[in-house]
Protein backbone atom coordinates (compact mmCIF):
# COMPACT_ATOMS: atom_id res chain seq x y z
CA UNK A 1 0.00 0.00 0.00
CA UNK A 2 1.93 3.34 -1.39
CA UNK A 3 0.72 5.24 1.96
CA UNK A 4 3.90 6.48 3.89
CA UNK A 5 3.10 4.86 7.50
CA UNK A 6 0.29 2.71 6.57
CA UNK A 7 1.36 -0.64 7.10
CA UNK A 8 -0.95 -4.02 6.28
CA UNK A 9 -0.53 -7.54 7.18
CA UNK A 10 -2.20 -10.65 7.13
CA UNK A 11 -4.61 -12.30 4.03
CA UNK A 12 -6.27 -10.10 1.68
CA UNK A 13 -9.63 -11.11 1.87
CA UNK A 14 -9.65 -11.83 5.44
CA UNK A 15 -11.81 -10.22 8.22
CA UNK A 16 -10.53 -6.67 8.73
CA UNK A 17 -8.45 -5.30 11.22
CA UNK A 18 -7.47 -1.60 12.11
CA UNK A 19 -4.74 -0.72 14.62
CA UNK A 20 -4.52 2.85 16.26
CA UNK A 21 -1.58 3.56 18.51
CA UNK A 22 -1.19 5.62 21.39
CA UNK A 23 0.55 8.90 21.55
CA UNK A 24 4.51 8.95 21.48
CA UNK A 25 4.27 6.02 19.50
CA UNK A 26 3.86 4.07 16.45
CA UNK A 27 2.28 1.45 14.71
CA UNK A 28 5.06 -1.04 15.42
CA UNK A 29 3.36 -1.59 19.07
CA UNK A 30 1.02 -3.77 17.75
CA UNK A 31 3.80 -6.13 16.01
CA UNK A 32 3.36 -8.91 18.30
CA UNK A 33 -0.56 -8.92 18.38
CA UNK A 34 -0.66 -8.79 14.43
CA UNK A 35 1.41 -11.63 14.29
CA UNK A 36 -1.11 -14.14 16.65
CA UNK A 37 -3.40 -12.91 14.36
CA UNK A 38 -2.14 -12.64 10.96
CA UNK A 39 -3.75 -15.62 9.73
CA UNK A 40 -7.40 -14.69 10.02
CA UNK A 41 -7.61 -10.92 9.41
CA UNK A 42 -6.42 -8.68 6.39
CA UNK A 43 -4.60 -5.54 8.64
CA UNK A 44 -4.22 -2.19 8.49
CA UNK A 45 -1.48 -0.78 11.56
CA UNK A 46 -1.20 2.98 10.68
CA UNK A 47 1.14 5.08 12.09
CA UNK A 48 -0.74 8.58 12.67
CA UNK A 49 0.30 11.73 11.84
CA UNK A 50 3.57 12.82 13.17
CA UNK A 51 4.45 9.53 14.59
CA UNK A 52 6.39 6.54 12.87
CA UNK A 53 6.58 7.57 9.39
CA UNK A 54 3.70 9.41 8.58
CA UNK A 55 3.90 12.68 7.56
CA UNK A 56 4.32 15.67 9.99
CA UNK A 57 1.20 17.53 10.42
CA UNK A 58 1.42 20.64 8.57
CA UNK A 59 -0.31 25.16 8.70
CA UNK A 60 -2.21 23.92 11.66
CA UNK A 61 -1.93 24.98 15.38
CA UNK A 62 -1.08 22.94 17.75
CA UNK A 63 -4.45 24.12 19.54
CA UNK A 64 -6.33 24.22 16.66
CA UNK A 65 -5.74 20.09 15.75
CA UNK A 66 -8.83 18.23 16.60
CA UNK A 67 -9.37 14.58 15.29
CA UNK A 68 -11.24 15.53 12.02
CA UNK A 69 -7.80 16.54 11.14
CA UNK A 70 -6.15 12.99 11.70
CA UNK A 71 -9.11 11.12 10.27
CA UNK A 72 -9.17 11.94 6.43
CA UNK A 73 -5.65 10.24 6.13
CA UNK A 74 -6.90 7.08 8.47
CA UNK A 75 -9.99 6.77 6.52
CA UNK A 76 -8.25 7.00 3.07
CA UNK A 77 -6.24 4.00 3.52
CA UNK A 78 -9.26 2.24 4.40
CA UNK A 79 -10.79 3.05 1.49
CA UNK A 80 -7.65 1.88 -0.77
CA UNK A 81 -7.90 -1.44 0.73
CA UNK A 82 -11.13 -2.10 0.03
CA UNK A 83 -12.42 -3.73 2.68
CA UNK A 84 -15.93 -5.36 1.93
CA UNK A 85 -16.74 -6.27 5.56
CA UNK A 86 -16.65 -3.91 8.58
CA UNK A 87 -13.56 -3.77 10.54
CA UNK A 88 -12.34 -4.85 13.75
CA UNK A 89 -11.19 -1.50 15.31
CA UNK A 90 -8.52 -1.95 17.80
CA UNK A 91 -7.45 1.15 20.02
CA UNK A 92 -4.79 2.74 22.54
CA UNK A 93 -5.01 5.76 24.30
CA UNK A 94 -4.84 8.60 21.67
CA UNK A 95 -5.24 5.55 19.23
CA UNK A 96 -8.20 4.79 21.89
CA UNK A 97 -10.11 7.93 21.65
CA UNK A 98 -10.29 8.23 18.19
CA UNK A 99 -11.26 4.48 17.39
CA UNK A 100 -14.71 5.22 19.76
CA UNK A 101 -15.10 8.06 17.28
CA UNK A 102 -15.39 5.91 14.39
CA UNK A 103 -16.76 3.57 16.37
CA UNK A 104 -19.53 6.05 16.95
CA UNK A 105 -19.86 7.94 14.08
CA UNK A 106 -18.82 4.89 11.21
CA UNK A 107 -17.79 6.63 8.30
CA UNK A 108 -16.80 3.02 7.50
CA UNK A 109 -18.87 -0.11 8.77
CA UNK A 110 -17.59 -1.07 12.05
CA UNK A 111 -18.03 -4.22 13.81
CA UNK A 112 -16.80 -4.25 16.79
CA UNK A 113 -14.01 -2.05 19.18
CA UNK A 114 -11.15 -2.98 21.32
CA UNK A 115 -9.70 -0.12 23.66
CA UNK A 116 -7.17 -0.17 25.93
CA UNK A 117 -7.75 2.81 28.03
CA UNK A 118 -9.21 5.38 25.63
CA UNK A 119 -8.23 9.07 26.60
CA UNK A 120 -11.45 10.57 25.93
CA UNK A 121 -11.00 13.57 27.99
CA UNK A 122 -13.56 15.39 26.56
CA UNK A 123 -16.38 13.24 28.62
CA UNK A 124 -14.86 14.81 31.79
CA UNK A 125 -16.35 17.90 33.19
CA UNK A 126 -14.41 20.80 34.02
CA UNK A 127 -14.66 20.45 37.56
CA UNK A 128 -13.58 16.87 37.92
CA UNK A 129 -10.03 16.67 39.51
CA UNK A 130 -9.09 14.26 36.90
CA UNK A 131 -9.46 16.84 34.43
CA UNK A 132 -7.45 19.13 36.26
CA UNK A 133 -5.32 16.47 36.57
CA UNK A 134 -4.61 15.77 33.26
CA UNK A 135 -5.36 19.86 31.91
CA UNK A 136 -2.10 20.81 34.06
CA UNK A 137 -0.23 17.74 32.01
CA UNK A 138 -1.19 19.28 29.00
CA UNK A 139 -0.39 22.81 29.58
CA UNK A 140 3.42 21.67 30.40
CA UNK A 141 3.52 20.99 27.04
CA UNK A 142 3.61 24.24 25.99
CA UNK A 143 6.58 24.85 27.71
CA UNK A 144 9.58 26.39 25.35
CA UNK A 145 12.16 23.16 26.87
CA UNK A 146 10.92 20.54 24.78
CA UNK A 147 12.90 17.86 26.09
CA UNK A 148 11.67 18.90 29.91
CA UNK A 149 7.66 18.44 28.40
CA UNK A 150 8.62 15.34 27.31
CA UNK A 151 9.80 14.15 30.24
CA UNK A 152 6.63 15.41 32.62
CA UNK A 153 4.51 13.65 29.44
CA UNK A 154 6.17 10.28 29.38
CA UNK A 155 7.25 10.11 33.26
CA UNK A 156 3.36 11.06 34.08
CA UNK A 157 2.46 8.17 31.48
CA UNK A 158 4.70 5.64 33.24
CA UNK A 159 6.97 6.54 36.35
CA UNK A 160 8.89 9.22 37.66
CA UNK A 161 12.10 8.75 36.17
CA UNK A 162 11.20 6.54 33.34
CA UNK A 163 11.65 9.55 30.60
CA UNK A 164 15.22 9.92 31.95
CA UNK A 165 15.97 6.23 32.22
CA UNK A 166 15.77 5.81 28.39
CA UNK A 167 18.56 5.66 25.90
CA UNK A 168 19.27 8.87 24.37
CA UNK A 169 18.47 8.24 21.03
CA UNK A 170 15.49 7.01 22.18
CA UNK A 171 14.76 10.17 24.24
CA UNK A 172 15.57 12.50 21.52
CA UNK A 173 13.12 10.55 19.29
CA UNK A 174 10.74 11.45 21.75
CA UNK A 175 11.51 15.43 22.46
CA UNK A 176 10.82 15.32 18.49
CA UNK A 177 6.81 14.35 18.71
CA UNK A 178 6.28 17.36 21.59
CA UNK A 179 4.73 19.42 18.99
CA UNK A 180 2.50 16.47 18.37
CA UNK A 181 1.77 15.30 21.50
CA UNK A 182 0.46 18.82 22.36
CA UNK A 183 -1.92 18.43 19.10
CA UNK A 184 -3.22 15.19 20.29
CA UNK A 185 -4.60 16.81 23.93
CA UNK A 186 -5.96 19.54 22.04
CA UNK A 187 -8.00 16.70 19.90
CA UNK A 188 -8.71 15.19 23.32
CA UNK A 189 -10.21 17.86 25.07
CA UNK A 190 -11.50 19.57 21.93
CA UNK A 191 -13.31 16.61 20.77
CA UNK A 192 -17.73 17.74 20.46
CA UNK A 193 -18.85 14.69 21.10
CA UNK A 194 -20.10 14.59 24.52
CA UNK A 195 -20.18 11.73 27.07
CA UNK A 196 -23.96 11.03 26.05
CA UNK A 197 -22.87 10.55 22.13
CA UNK A 198 -21.23 7.23 23.16
CA UNK A 199 -24.86 6.01 23.55
CA UNK A 200 -25.26 5.33 20.51
CA UNK A 201 -22.03 3.33 20.21
CA UNK A 202 -23.94 0.14 18.56
CA UNK A 203 -20.94 -2.29 18.35
CA UNK A 204 -19.96 -4.78 20.78
CA UNK A 205 -16.88 -2.84 22.69
CA UNK A 206 -14.25 -4.17 24.96
CA UNK A 207 -12.49 -1.76 27.46
CA UNK A 208 -9.52 -2.86 28.59
CA UNK A 209 -7.89 -1.04 31.74
CA UNK A 210 -4.79 -1.16 33.15
CA UNK A 211 -4.76 -1.82 37.23
CA UNK A 212 -1.51 0.58 37.68
CA UNK A 213 -2.97 3.47 35.54
CA UNK A 214 -3.72 7.33 35.86
CA UNK A 215 -6.54 8.95 37.73
CA UNK A 216 -7.17 10.59 34.49
CA UNK A 217 -7.63 7.65 32.42
CA UNK A 218 -9.61 5.71 35.14
CA UNK A 219 -11.93 8.40 34.94
CA UNK A 220 -12.79 8.39 31.73
CA UNK A 221 -12.78 4.82 31.55
CA UNK A 222 -15.76 4.69 34.61
CA UNK A 223 -18.10 7.26 32.62
CA UNK A 224 -17.37 5.06 29.31
CA UNK A 225 -18.38 2.02 31.38
CA UNK A 226 -21.56 4.39 32.15
CA UNK A 227 -22.91 4.73 28.85
CA UNK A 228 -21.62 2.39 26.09
CA UNK A 229 -24.75 0.02 25.17
CA UNK A 230 -23.13 -3.63 24.90
CA UNK A 231 -19.77 -2.78 26.49
CA UNK A 232 -17.08 -5.41 28.73
CA UNK A 233 -14.53 -4.63 30.76
CA UNK A 234 -11.41 -6.51 32.22
CA UNK A 235 -8.37 -4.90 33.96
CA UNK A 236 -4.98 -5.62 33.45
CA UNK A 237 -1.78 -5.91 35.58
CA UNK A 238 -0.19 -3.23 33.94
CA UNK A 239 -0.26 0.45 34.02
CA UNK A 240 -1.42 2.78 31.21
CA UNK A 241 0.95 1.55 28.40
CA UNK A 242 0.07 -2.12 29.06
CA UNK A 243 -0.21 -2.79 25.11
CA UNK A 244 3.49 -2.27 24.89
CA UNK A 245 4.63 -3.60 28.45
CA UNK A 246 2.31 -6.26 29.19
CA UNK A 247 1.60 -7.08 25.16
CA UNK A 248 0.92 -10.69 26.24
CA UNK A 249 -1.51 -9.80 28.69
CA UNK A 250 -3.36 -7.59 26.81
CA UNK A 251 -3.45 -9.48 23.06
CA UNK A 252 -4.46 -12.84 24.87
CA UNK A 253 -7.77 -10.33 26.50
CA UNK A 254 -8.04 -8.81 22.88
CA UNK A 255 -8.16 -12.26 21.15
CA UNK A 256 -10.46 -14.31 23.68
CA UNK A 257 -12.94 -10.95 22.85
CA UNK A 258 -12.81 -11.89 19.61
CA UNK A 259 -12.88 -15.38 19.30
CA UNK A 260 -16.30 -14.65 21.56
CA UNK A 261 -17.72 -12.79 19.52
CA UNK A 262 -17.38 -14.96 16.21
CA UNK A 263 -19.24 -17.65 18.29
CA UNK A 264 -22.01 -15.41 20.00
Amino acid sequence: MDFPGVHRFGAVGKAPMLLLHSSQSNSGQWRALIQQVQADYDILAIDLLGYGKAPAVQDIEPEAFRFADELPRVLEAVKAADWRQPITLVGHSYGGALALKLALEQPVPVRQLVVYEPVAFHVLTANEPARQEIEAIAAQMYQADETAATRGFVDYWNQPGFFDALPERMRQGMTLQAKKVTMDFAALMGEPHKLADYRNVQVPVLLLQGQYTQESARCVAHHLLQVLPDVQTQTIQAGHMGPITHASDVNQAIIGFLEHQLVS
